[in-house]
């Protein structure tokens, strides 16, 4: 593809670990990315940011990374102003019944 460049992470890695997310998230939670660290760094000059499985993390988990990528680049669109691609499957998450049993979910 030409004129095409991409930076790639390592491979492998989960998005808790790489984007250095809480393990507890909470409504106010940001993740562990100083502004003055190299992950920073790369995630200040990416486009495009890939988030596969992002239907399996926690709505907590997703803000906080909302909130650190808007303080590393200084912009308050959502995520920083940078195109935040998130993957997943949808029919792999069940529904949240509340107080319901097993056979109530079906």
């Amino acid at each position: 593809m030409s004129g095409f460049a991409a930076t790639m992470l390592p491979g492998g890695i989960t998005a808790h670990s790489r984007f250095k997310l809480p393990f507890t998230p909470t409504s106010i939670s940001t993740c562990d990315i100083a502004k003055s660290d190299k992950l920073a760094d790369i995630l200040h000059q990416a486009t495009v940011i890939m988030w596969d499985e992002a239907t399996m993390a926690h709505q907590y988990s997703v803000e906080a990374f909302n909130r650190t990528m808007r303080d590393i680049t200084g912009d308050e669109k959502p995520f920083g102003g940078k195109i935040v691609i998130i993957g997943g499957d949808f029919r792999q998450v069940l529904p949240v019944v509340p107080k319901a049993s097993r056979g109530e979910n079906d």
